[in-house]
């Protein structure tokens, strides 16, 4: 569900490597897919993969596992519109930036059956069907209210041999929260300012104001009970240096007149700071700055 960059990357290697895929989305985009077939560039190689596409799931029927992989604005209308493909023994993954998306979908299909995943692989859709593979990275994926079972561990398989490496934690949200505070302290200030990530750097109120967005997080997280793998003030300067060149997702969400995702990432930390009584100033003042410019470019593009 959803063939954006990461869609793209995800469903072009897995049926590339004679895995049943069906990519699904909007009528547009299966078009330009089935016309051109799916073209994947960058530091992967050049692949040209024809897959199966459409825009009605109906047409699909009952799968083994359903990969959604959208804005998580569209998480909840992705997991509605799935439901002609999931079965009693369907899986449902949620491979996606921000907070809060495996308990919109709990709410909808159950808890049971939701996988939540996290990856640092970079990709740009360059056009529907082309995407540029930018980042070889790591892919881990766990069960999110229960105990991985052999399943998980068969489809982190299938992914590591399809050219994506994957691994299992028992942890995931533990994963889900660090990535989600290194983004917290990066992308709505690149976002705000225009700059790369390595520019944000150089600018010592930034570096500021990157480490309290971020210490506001570790405080929201330490009070559910998150268990954070490594510190994220220091990964966040870390990721920052090592993507120095890059304009973040929610900078290049903004230059497209598109919506961000700043309600799942700072919005989320600022909500859960208030329902567990946990003072965000810094994270809820910046989701105002970012949804104001948000607004703004969305209204001009």
């Amino acid at each position: 569900m959803g063939s954006g960059s990461m869609g793209s990357l995800f469903g072009g290697f897995l049926a590339e490597s004679e895995v049943d895929v069906t990519l699904i989305d909007r009528k547009p985009i299966v078009d330009a897919i089935k016309r051109y077939g799916l073209q994947i560039t960058g530091i992967s190689g050049d692949h040209h993969i024809r897959v199966k596409t459409t825009h009605k799931p109906s047409e699909v029927g009952v799968v083994d596992l359903v990969l959604i992989i959208v804005k998580a604005y569209d998480t909840e209308q992705a997991v509605i519109d799935a439901d002609p493909l999931i079965g009693k023994n369907t899986w449902v993954m949620f491979l996606q930036n921000g907070l809060g998306n495996e308990e919109i979908a709990a709410r909808i299909i159950g808890k049971e059956r939701v996988i939540r995943g996290v990856t640092t692989n970079g990709a740009i859709l360059e056009k529907p069907g082309k995407i540029i593979h930018t980042g070889a990275g790591e892919t881990i994926i766990g069960r999110c209210y229960e105990v991985n079972t052999p399943e998980v561990d068969n489809i982190a398989r299938m992914f590591s041999e399809s050219g994506l490496p994957t691994s299992v934690t028992e942890n995931i949200s533990g994963v889900v929260w660090g990535k989600a505070l290194v983004n917290a302290g990066i992308n709505p200030l690149g976002a705000l300012t225009g700059l790369k990530n390595g520019e944000l750097l150089e600018i010592p109120e930034i570096v500021v104001s990157m480490k309290e967005l971020v210490l506001e997080g570790m405080k929201v997280a330490e009070k559910l009970g998150i268990n954070l793998l490594f510190d994220p003030v220091e990964k966040t300067f870390e990721v920052a240096r090592e993507t120095a060149q890059n304009k973040n997702s929610m900078l290049q969400d903004i230059e497209r007149g598109k919506r961000t995702e700043i309600d799942f990432i700072n919005g989320a930390i600022s909500r859960y700071g208030k329902k567990h009584s946990v003072p965000t100033p810094m994270n809820e003042l910046i989701t105002a700055l970012v949804k104001g410019l948000e607004k703004r470019m969305t209204k001009n593009s």
